[in-house]
């Protein structure tokens, strides 16, 4: 830019330069004429789109400051020159792009031989894959009498047809364990049995279930003691004693909307299905209230 602003106007210089540099190598000799720039006079630091082409604006109103005293440069590889117009053009850069071109041409004449090599050995390779084919045909032929002689293709057959047949592996396991004869390796059950005469000769132990439920879409107001109290209302209807009810309010992403909240029914053993049937029933919550049963598996992570 040095040598070519007292030749070329402004414009023209700045887009060479941008269309021929990098960003990278613009920025570079941004630091290096730093070196050379009084401070008040420092080049600003630019970004965006246009940082490039306002890097170059800048360096190139330096290099034509009359205040600003400049040390010569000198260009260590030509072939980084720009080209310009034929009235501006340099006869080592030029000398230095035919020796590029020049290294190109041999390196595709000499690419071009290589891809010659390979489709002539492709082709040698055809004609062998060819020969091992027909003779490979020519055998099997020749052989084909004592081999069908030999061979019970109707089992064949018909093992293949079993193997592909649509019926399922269960399926099948299930049609062999039916015929007369066949072992079935099925464990029996084990059956429970759960007390329920009214016999006060033998005591039982007291035990006890929780019957845990997600209760959400609850007006924001709503209180833990209200959920408690409508719960127990519901087993109570239904003469279920509640030994005790746990109500845990939940912190929500959108506290003004809505409200949640865990609650844990205890109630007698017995009493457990008959309870979640209850408290599973839509007709005994409120229009709109949405209510789930809550599991908590063993990573901690609520269901």
């Amino acid at each position: 830019m040095v040598s070519k602003s007292a030749v070329m106007t402004f414009d023209h210089l700045v887009k060479v330069t941008c269309d021929f540099y990098t960003k990278k190598e613009v920025f570079s000799a941004r630091q290096i004429l730093e070196k050379y720039v009084p401070a008040k006079l420092r080049l600003a630091h630019r970004t965006g789109d246009k940082a490039v082409r306002a890097t170059v604006e800048d360096i190139l109103k330096t290099i034509l400051n009359p205040e600003i005293k400049l040390p010569p440069f000198y260009a260590i590889l030509l072939n980084r020159l720009p080209p310009v117009d034929v009235s501006h053009c340099d006869v080592s850069a030029i000398l230095s792009e035919v020796q590029t071109l020049r290294a190109e041409v041999r390196a595709a004449s000499d690419l071009r031989q290589e891809v010659l090599n390979m489709s002539t050995k492709i082709v040698r390779l055809r004609e062998e894959v060819d020969t091992l084919r027909g003779r490979l045909t020519s055998e099997v032929l020749e052989h084909w009498p004592a081999l069908h002689a030999s061979t019970d293709f109707d089992t064949i057959a018909q093992s293949v047809s079993t193997l592909t047949s649509k019926k399922s592996f269960s399926k099948q396991a299930q049609a062999l364990t039916s015929q007369p004869g066949a072992i079935n390796i099925r464990k029996p059950r084990r059956t429970l049995v759960v007390g329920k005469s009214t016999d006060v000769r033998l005591a039982s132990v007291a035990t006890s279930r929780k019957v845990k439920l997600f209760v959400s879409r609850l007006n924001p107001l709503t209180s833990c003691e209200e959920v408690k109290e409508y719960a127990r209302s519901i087993i109570h209807a239904d003469n279920i004693v509640s030994q005790e009810i746990e109500c845990e309010s939940l912190t929500l992403k959108f506290e003004g909307l809505y409200a949640s909240f865990h609650v844990s029914i205890h109630v007698d053993s017995s009493d457990f299905s008959h309870a979640v049937a209850l408290l599973m029933n839509a007709d005994k919550w409120s229009n709109g209230v949405f209510v789930k049963r809550y599991f908590k598996p063993k990573d901690g992570v609520p269901k």
